[in-house]
């Protein structure tokens, strides 16, 4: 029996040779991904607004009263239905010759938005439908008509309680079967010829243009209303005729003629939407009109209308998304675009002052975009910020940008050996299967344990896990060392030590 059991212990010995019992090759592998590049394309808005408009209605109240009838409230009327699909309306009506110092005596408000004015002018707003009916003015006997000094008392004393609003469209509709008669208030009707009103007047319409602003005109004492436009439309007798009752008019028809062509030194296009003006002695007189030749009246109010314009708001933006917080980007690989004109953004993230370009500001938190109309559109995550002029390089409607960015670039230094301790003779290191030798200058060497503190943190590790805090390493030296401009694999064979 004894022997049997000898022969049995030898040739398990004979057949099993000393390395199938030892442990087994294990392979550390890893593999980085190459560089991303991501872009966003995103377009600037706009803002269609419903412009502010103030128009001041004075209706003639003399004894003759020809301008307060069904015609004439059949087109106030329309006037009324056609600016309040469109704007941001204060029409006021007020009689044309004062018969009390209070200057909204009689007068009626309507308005779109009943809070865009106080209390002080909430009891003459009327709604659209009773607007016609209010016009019922006490009837002004006698022949003084100060009709400019009417509409600058109007205006000016109706500011505070908000029915004459800054940055308007300012109307201002006279009609009228007289003409102003300042001249003649003032003198006690001595001398009032041409060269008499014609200087007096003058001044009146300075006065006019200082009220709206941006005009070339001596404005001490002028508190301006910043006007987007202001308008002058005279609605009176301006030819003879036997078969139409009134004066003929002629100083109304100047301050429309003037102020229609008083240029704004702000830039705003000089008026140009009345092509067919009155004409007296082959001179052009814009924005006046002949009620004796309209008929039935229906359409007096038709050049109000034309004078007014809907505003686009161009968006202006000083800041612009770039990515979400968690996202890393490395801002000297950041390029900017301008759509559609193709234009590059000049990188100025490392520079303190740039007049032009853009420059990478980080994280930021609810942080807004636009300058203008409004701050709006906050953003939370990562942003850069534009310089220079409005769309050169700030971004303005319709304009769009491009925003590419990349990670860091950044080298491998490190493997994380994910099998533990090593074998130090069984260790075999491949990068994208060719083998790399165990070389201090251009090659690996071994570390043993470490702290992931104590390395060097320039460079990245392969195959790290987030939660660790050591472990067994090898570094990779000179050549052996890779970027993440392309994606690497790396196996690195040996035996763990049990």
């Amino acid at each position: 029996m004894k022997k049997v059991l000898l022969l049995i212990a030898t040739l398990l010995h004979v057949s099993c040779a000393k390395e199938e019992f030892a442990p087994m090759k294990g392979n550390s592998s890893s593999s980085s991904a190459a560089l991303s590049t991501d872009c966003g394309t995103l377009y600037a808005s706009s803002t269609l607004v419903s412009p502010k408009v103030d128009v001041l209605l004075l209706w003639d109240n003399s004894s003759s009263a020809l301008f307060i009838n069904q015609y004439t409230k059949a087109s106030y009327n329309q006037l009324i239905a056609s600016v309040s699909e469109k704007f941001d309306y204060h029409i006021l009506s007020a009689p044309l010759i004062s018969t009390s110092s209070n200057t909204l005596n009689e007068a009626s408000l309507v308005v779109k938005d009943t809070n865009s004015v106080n209390a002080a002018a909430a009891s003459i707003v009327r709604t659209k439908d009773q607007a016609a009916a209010a016009l019922n003015f006490t009837y002004s006997s006698g022949s003084i008509e100060p009709g400019i000094d009417r509409v600058l008392s109007i205006i000016e004393t109706n500011r505070a309680n908000g029915i004459f609003r800054n940055d308007a469209y300012t109307i201002i509709v006279v009609m009228s079967n007289g003409d102003d008669t300042s001249c003649e208030s003032a003198t006690g009707f001595s001398s009032c010829s041409a060269v008499d009103w014609k200087p007096r007047l003058q001044t009146k319409i300075n006065k006019l243009l200082c009220l709206r602003g941006n005009a070339n005109a001596d404005c001490s004492g002028v508190t301006t209303l910043n006007s987007t436009m202001m308008r002058f439309i005279n609605i009176s007798k301006l030819n003879p005729s036997t078969s139409c009752l009134g004066k003929v008019n002629e100083r109304y028809r100047n301050v429309a003629k003037a102020l229609y062509e008083a240029p704004y030194v702000n830039g705003w296009p000089t008026s140009n939407d009345n092509l067919n003006p009155f004409m007296k002695d082959s001179i052009a007189y814009p924005d006046n009109y002949d009620f004796c030749s309209m008929g039935d009246m229906t359409h007096i109010f038709d050049g109000v209308n034309t004078a007014i314009k809907q505003t686009l708001l161009k968006h202006v933006y000083e800041f612009w998304p770039v990515a979400g917080l968690t996202t890393s980007i490395d801002p000297s690989a950041i390029t900017v675009t301008r759509i559609p004109d193709g234009k590059v953004l000049a990188n100025r993230t490392n520079e303190s002052n740039p007049t032009d370009g853009f420059k990478y500001i980080g994280n930021v938190t609810d942080h807004y975009t636009r300058i203008l109309p409004t701050r709006g559109e906050n953003f939370t995550g990562k942003m850069i910020q534009l310089f220079g002029a409005e769309g050169n390089d700030k971004l303005v409607y319709p304009q769009a940008l491009k925003v590419c960015y990349q990670d860091f670039k950044a080298k491998y230094g490190y493997v994380f050996l994910t099998n533990g301790k090593p074998n130090i003779s069984t260790l075999e290191v491949y990068i994208d299967g060719v083998k790399i030798p165990q070389n201090t200058t251009n090659g690996w060497d071994y570390m043993g344990l470490q702290y992931t503190s104590t390395l060097d943190q320039n460079y990245k590790i392969y195959s790290y896990p987030q939660d660790a805090t050591s472990g067994y390493f090898i570094r990779l030296n000179g050549d052996a060392q890779r970027d993440n401009t392309t994606s690497v694999k790396v196996d690195v064979y040996y035996t763990s030590v049990q």
